[in-house]
Parts: C-alpha cells; structure tokens; sequence
C-alpha cells in the first residue's frame, strides 16, 4: 500500500510524455477522417477475430505454440496452411495499426492529449476519436451513457420496421435502410430501462464495441502499467467496497458487497475508473475544440463531488 500511496500522488501531466518543440499542427480533421479511423479499427477488430479463431480451431495459443487437443489434428500440410493463414491476419492486424496510428495525428485531441496518458495506447485512442462526437456531448454524462457506464435509469428505443412504426409510438430519432429488410426506425419509447443493461425488446442504450475497448482492453491497460487511474481510482474504489459492509446501488436497495465475488468487485472498479478517466478526457477534448465545458450533473445540480 505504501507504493500506491506515493504512486497517487502523480498527477496526469506528470505521466504525459509530451514532445519538448511543439509541432505545427496538421490542417483540420473533417469528418472522412473520421470514417478512416473507424474503418481502421474495425478492420483490425475483423482480422483479430478472424486469426483468434483459427488458432482455437487448429489448437494453436496466442504465442503460437500448438496444443495437444486430439480431436483438432490435422495432416502436417493442411496444418500449416491454416497457421499461415492466421499469421497474415496478426501481420494485417499490425499493417492496420500502423496506418491508424498516422491518421491519428491528424486529431489534436490524439496529439495534444491522448498521446501523452500512460495505459491509452492506438487502438483505444483509434476507438474513442471513432465512436465519440465530443460535439454532441455537451456533458460527461452523455459521454458516460454513450459508453455504457451509467446505471441509471434512461428512456428505452426500439427498432422497427418503418411499416410498423405509428407516430404515436414515440418521436424518431434515426432511419436507416437495410439490404433486404428495407426502411427501418428506431424510435424513443417512454418506458424507462437500465443505461447500462441490454433490456428485451429494446435497442441497446450504449455503445457495445466501445465499452468493451474501454472497459475490457483500455482499464486493464491502466492496471497493466499502474498508471494514475489505476492508483488514484481502481485499488481505492476496490478497496473500498471490499470493506464496506453495504454499498447503496439504488435509492432504496442496499447490496451485499461482502457476499459479491472480487471479480465483481474488480469490474466495478474498471468502470468507475474508466468513468473518471473520461471525465478528465471530456475537459481536455471540449477546451481543445474551443467548446464550452460543464460539470458533470452530480455537481452542477446535485452538489456531488469526488474525493
């Protein structure tokens, strides 16, 4: 606990690498550039699925040693064909990191900002600047939602087809078409369901692909390094509901949290963690675009601060 201590006391500039010549700046980045990175990093989401399951497939671990699974033997031939195979999905996987990492720079947020955090390496950097539209969060909590990390209670949308749909269902807020089902809406019920929970019947309230890079591969990258967040957020907030003997969830329900697993415990660590990580990016990315910046609904309405 004593390393820890001194670690949180490390404020985020120290831990930024920052160049000491700032460079001029890249022209400004337009929306293609945007369709470049999410491109970028969906394709190397596609090849990395694709080679993760043809090694599962021929008995092969992550570091390419084969594994004795006798129901997966193949003639010597045929198993180096399908090893080749997944060896050009890791070199694409590299490839598409490489280019993603040069149009990231076309991003000041990327430059100025997310470059320089321990633990956000190019691929989480690649999915926040993809998957955010920092102009239409004008508050870290629409950042929070978007992510999947608020628990509370938010209006459901539904996703029909556009023959189905009755304006008194609820207003539309996106059309799209597709291949063979043709027109479709996706529209706000009033019926209130968890943000953060996928609830039947309704679409889902955050952003899947997201939340899963920020919470299962960025998170464990702080822990990895033992970066700021790991130390000022993770072990406190973990800490503390190992020792609490109640931890009020919702208004009116009272958890167990010495009856929950620790793996419990270490997922909600991870995301209070990743909440405030996107706090501080939310401040940074809206002062760099010139935008006005408020404080989180807890604290402008409700008085609420961290400790």
């Amino acid at each position: 606990m004593k390393d820890r201590a001194i670690a949180s006391e490390k404020t985020i500039p120290q831990e930024r690498a920052m160049p000491e010549e700032k460079t001029k700046l890249p022209e400004r980045y337009t929306f293609e550039d945007i369709l470049a990175v999410r491109l970028l990093v969906r394709a190397r989401e596609d090849f990395q699925s694709m080679r993760k399951k043809m090694d599962n497939r021929i008995g092969r671990t992550a570091k390419g040693e084969q594994q004795n699974v006798e129901a997966r033997a193949f003639r010597a031939d045929d198993l180096q064909m399908f090893s080749t195979i997944a060896d050009e999905c890791k070199r694409q996987e590299a490839e598409l990191e490489k280019n993603l990492k040069k149009v990231l720079k076309r991003f000041p947020i990327y430059t100025e900002y997310l470059l320089g955090v321990k633990g956000v390496g190019t691929i989480s950097a690649g999915w926040i600047i993809a998957e955010f539209n920092i102009k239409r969060a004008t508050t870290v909590s629409k950042m929070w939602q978007f992510a999947g990390l608020n628990s509370g209670q938010v209006r459901g949308n539904k996703d029909v087809s556009a023959s189905e749909y009755k304006p008194e269902l609820g207003e539309i807020i996106r059309e799209y078409e597709m291949p063979k089902a043709g027109k479709r809406v996706v529209y706000k019920t009033g019926e209130l369901i968890r943000g953060d929970k996928l609830s039947p019947g309704f679409a889902a309230p955050f952003n899947k692909k997201l939340r899963s890079a920020l919470v299962e591969v960025m998170a464990n990258n702080f822990i990895k390094h033992q970066t700021f967040y790991c130390m000022e957020f993770y072990y406190p907030y973990k800490e503390r509901l190992a020792q609490e003997e109640n931890e009020v969830l919702h208004v009116g329900k009272m958890k167990q949290w010495k009856e929950v697993t620790p793996g419990h415990r270490d997922r909600a660590a991870k995301r209070y963690m990743v909440k405030m990580f996107l706090k501080d990016l939310y401040v940074a990315w809206r002062e760099i675009e010139c935008l006005p910046v408020r404080a989180p609904y807890q604290e402008e309405y409700l008085g609420h601060t961290h400790e």
